[in-house]
């Protein structure tokens, strides 16, 4: 079926999930070439950016398809306009986005969505000005996302992250995260900022996911306007085991040290060590290093156009 905006842009990440990555992509780029649509594979950013324009100007692009990960997804939030509808094709170790818009990346499943052409606006966060789609970290698993890019080489799994946790574990100090969270007015009223001043792990959710399958915060809503950010309190080790025991059975947010907040601004400074020299503190954002504190963290409502399966 010819359709007035016929051309496809493939965005694929070499990089991400097993090996079989580049056979899918390959099915897919097949399978909507006998749809009707003009087809074109791009593994370089750049390039994709210079025919995502060309295209638009001749009114000829019908969408983008994200073939990777939640990385990936996120890579193309911050490089495309706004305006132009994205087509997730998961093939990251979690794409935890794709799970949330019930997106499974069966090949048959993408020409569906592309036919009915459902459009979904998603907000987005903004972390020192980059956009990210699902959640952002700071602390302890921030470093270990650090630590596994250091040594990335090719494709991942969850194993991958075995070393880096460990050396993590050995080594890492738990710094106090000074936080601030920024009031908004909601429905007229005051909102309540009920996070703490300082915690030892910060966790910001736009979508309501997280690795391994781990529920923080299943509250979380990504067409809100707001970000839902969730702490925990104290330091270590053996308080860290603790919590993720909570967070497994699905109790933690009933214990005490836990806090959550909707907000659309908050900020976290660099923290201090006891001879008032500043600590490096990484954050991670989409499974992906972010940077390093402080840091600024803002939600960006409807920032995000995606097509999703037919209701």
């Amino acid at each position: 079926m010819e359709h007035v905006h016929s051309h496809v842009l493939i965005a694929a990440n070499p990089k991400s999930g097993a090996a079989s990555g580049g056979r899918r992509v390959a099915e897919l780029r097949e399978a909507l070439i006998a749809d009707g649509h003009a087809c074109d594979v791009h593994y370089s950013l750049e390039e994709l950016q210079c025919s995502t324009q060309r295209l638009e100007a001749l009114g000829q692009l019908r969408a983008v398809v994200s073939a990777g990960g939640d990385g990936t997804a996120g890579a193309l939030a911050n490089l495309l306009p706004s305006h132009v509808p994205l087509l997730l094709f998961p093939l990251g170790t979690e794409n935890l986005l794709a799970k949330h818009l019930g997106i499974t990346g069966d090949v048959r499943q993408s020409r569906t969505i592309l036919r009915s052409y459902r459009r979904h606006l998603l907000d987005v966060g903004r972390a020192n000005g980059k956009l990210f789609l699902v959640m952002l970290s700071c602390g302890f698993d921030a470093e270990v996302v650090r630590r596994m890019h250091a040594v990335r080489t090719g494709h991942i799994t969850r194993w991958s992250y075995a070393g880096p946790i460990l050396t993590t574990m050995l080594g890492y100090q738990f710094p106090q995260l000074s936080i601030s969270l920024a009031r908004q007015e909601t429905g007229g009223a005051p909102q309540q900022a009920t996070l703490p001043t300082s915690a030892a792990w910060l966790f910001v959710f736009n979508v309501p996911r997280y690795a391994a399958g781990l529920e923080f915060c299943p509250q979380a809503d990504p067409t809100d306007g707001l970000l839902d950010a969730c702490t925990f309190q104290r330091s270590g080790l053996l308080r860290g085991l603790g919590y993720l025991a909570r967070l497994w059975r699905g109790s933690h947010q009933r214990m005490r040290g836990f806090s959550h907040s909707l907000c659309q601004r908050i900020e976290i400074a660099t923290p201090l060590d006891r001879q008032g020299k500043p600590q490096v503190v990484p954050f991670q954002i989409d499974g992906d290093p972010g940077g390093e504190l402080p840091l600024v963290v803002e939600v960006l409502p409807k920032r995000l156009t995606l097509l999703v399966p037919p209701s």
